[in-house]
């Protein structure tokens, strides 16, 4: 008897564990899933599908270079500046933290100066580079209000240059 009623205690204090651990509300779930599409679509050079991620009144802030842009064609322009620049650009995902209204990914941007930037007198250099950064979001009724990224300037100039 002692063992069945400790088998049971045990059940039930596991349940209790991965009920309390894995009680995400739904919008965390969704906001997760979110970001996951904002990297995707940076990975599969998607800015429709990027810019479709944002809410109509949004802000895209690059810490990095002192970037904004305050709304889906600029975001888009954005983007396809950073596509033609670095055209294997690739993000991988290191980690996702969000809440029902703030997510947070670091990440990995991977690419190569295969086509230079003659703006800032960077000719193309064929160099692979890696720089580490992270996406804050603000999220609101599922969309993207607003963006910030943080990365190193100097390590990708250092990265792409001769």
């Amino acid at each position: 008897m002692k063992t069945k009623l400790f088998i049971v205690s045990i059940c039930l204090l596991f349940l209790s564990i991965v009920y309390g651990f894995n009680s995400y509300s739904s919008n965390t779930l969704k906001n997760e899933i979110l970001i996951r599409a904002f990297i995707d679509s940076w990975n599969k050079h998607d800015i429709n599908k990027l810019i479709s991620l944002f809410s109509e009144n949004c802000l895209y802030e690059v810490i990095a270079d002192g970037g904004s842009f305050s709304s889906k064609e600029q975001i888009a322009a954005y983007a396809k500046s950073t596509f033609s620049g670095i055209p294997d650009t690739e993000m991988i995902i290191v980690k996702i933290v969000a809440n029902d209204s703030i997510g947070v990914v670091e990440w990995i941007w991977k690419g190569t100066n295969s086509v230079g930037w003659p703006n800032l007198g960077i000719t193309p250099t064929n160099k692979h580079f890696e720089v580490r950064g992270i996406s804050i979001m603000e999220i609101e009724n599922g969309l993207i209000k607003q963006n910030r990224d943080y990365w190193d300037w100097n390590t990708f100039i250092k990265g792409i240059s001769n």
